[in-house]
């Protein structure tokens, strides 16, 4: 929810800063046990990625660079959709 609030009051310094927060605590649970840690549920934030694709779309630079937030899918890049 804070991040989509960041994203309506166009802040994105408080974007940033919230997303970091959603990502380190995405690591938090996916990395707290064996089998969590092993799953491939947890390679992709889905939720923050798709907050951070919102915030993009509203013109806020994202500049957080996380192993779980890739920068393709973050950059619109779908396989043979966008020509590079």
């Amino acid at each position: 929810m804070m991040l989509l609030y960041r994203v309506i009051r166009r802040d994105p310094a408080e974007f940033n800063k919230a997303l970091t927060d959603a990502l380190r605590w995405h690591k938090a649970y996916w990395t707290a046990d064996l089998d969590r840690a092993t799953s491939a549920d947890g390679l992709v934030a889905l939720g923050p990625l798709a907050m951070a694709c919102l915030a993009r779309d509203q013109g806020i630079t994202v500049e957080v660079e996380s192993e779980y937030l890739p920068k393709a899918l973050l950059g619109y890049a779908w396989f043979g959709e966008i020509e590079y």
